[in-house]
């Protein structure tokens, strides 16, 4: 039963991805200092940049956890 519900919900997110990326198939282009990237579609850029902050995401993530140690929950700060 649970299997029906990630397959719906897996089928409703890849139709919410192509929508999107029919939406944003414009060109655009990249400038970053000197270096310049014309004609790139804007659904390729943001899926870029999405992804390159997961990938952040997670390496920071493991390297904040020291060793596979569990940080103290936020709810333990005690206000003075």
């Amino acid at each position: 039963m649970k299997m029906q519900y990630y397959m719906i919900g897996v089928f409703l997110f890849v139709i919410l991805i192509a929508v999107f990326a029919v939406q944003n198939a414009g060109p655009v282009s990249i400038k970053l200092f000197f270096w310049t990237v014309p004609g790139i579609p804007l659904v390729l850029v943001i899926f870029g940049t999405a992804f390159c902050g997961f990938v952040a995401g997670v390496l920071l993530g493991r390297l904040t956890k020291k060793g596979g140690q569990k940080l103290p929950p936020l709810t333990d700060i005690k206000e003075k």
